[in-house]
């Protein structure tokens, strides 16, 4: 089976949130990679955006930020590669965990084949009730662990290498469609990460919860090279082929409405 594969360069915050909410309009399951430039940070659908972000801080960084349609928490979009995921409900397992899982899978493949030595988290984390959402999966958590950041704590069937998570995901259904997208950690600024959440906690302490290729390989790995392993990844865990394409004139034309009418406003951003 062939599904459309595009990989596009950068874009503002707006707009990559638009393209990958005008792409629930396509009838072939897609996968895009894409970067940020500016950077900017991404808050969940229910984050209260002032309460999570220190907004003059993003402003003397240049740091943009923009809401997504999906749940979880907020994520400094910098030196990354981010993909999304779209595709019919009924071609992935009706759980949403379940679903999380067979993508994570790929990009566990894809990681493996770079040299990394990473796994799933599959197991709760610890007792408490379930009325979180993290990273757009339902998790126990107690409520001593609540942090602003999505790379904060993985969820279930997120990637970890070495106990420190290095890939952050959310997912969302809508209309018969789920979109997934996340960020792959190339590499990180900790100190820039904390700054910028009013609940990013102490630099050392996010040290030991998340990491990045570059942190983890002897090597400097750039886009260049993770793009075509995670591309292979995506095709042997799914047994497709994914085929070089670019946005229609019709998704162009739907994105640059959403970005314009949705996620360039306030009223949108500061929904919460």
């Amino acid at each position: 089976m062939d599904w459309r594969f595009i990989q596009d360069s950068y874009y503002g915050a707006y707009t990559n949130m638009a393209i990958d909410e005008a792409l629930l309009q396509s009838e072939v399951p897609v996968v895009r990679f894409y970067r940020w430039r500016p950077p900017a940070i991404s808050v969940g659908y229910f984050q209260k955006l002032e309460e999570e972000i220190d907004l003059a801080e993003c402003k003397r960084r240049g740091i943009d930020y923009v809401r997504r349609i999906t749940g979880g928490k907020a994520v400094l979009h910098d030196r990354e590669l981010t993909y999304s995921f779209v595709i019919s409900q009924e071609l992935m397992p009706k759980s949403i965990t379940e679903s999380y899982k067979a993508i994570s899978q790929a990009i566990l493949t894809a990681l493996r084949n770079l040299g990394l030595k990473v796994e799933m988290n599959p197991a709760p984390l610890s007792k408490g009730r379930v009325n979180i959402k993290r990273c757009g999966v339902k998790e126990k958590i107690s409520q001593a662990q609540k942090s602003s950041l999505c790379f904060d704590t993985p969820s279930y069937y997120e990637i970890i290498v070495n106990g420190k998570k290095i890939v952050g995901s959310a997912q969302v259904r809508k209309n018969g469609k789920i979109l997934q997208h996340g960020s792959i950690l190339i590499d990180i600024d900790i100190e820039k990460m904390c700054s910028l959440f009013k609940g990013g906690g102490k630099i050392s302490q996010v040290q030991e919860k998340v990491t990045s290729l570059n942190n983890e390989l002897e090597k400097e790995i750039e886009f260049k090279d993770l793009a075509p392993a995670l591309k292979k990844g995506f095709e042997e865990n799914f047994n497709i082929k994914l085929i070089p394409d670019e946005l229609t004139r019709k998704e162009s034309v739907l994105a640059q409405e959403i970005a314009a009418t949705k996620f360039s406003t306030r009223k949108w951003n500061y929904l919460r």
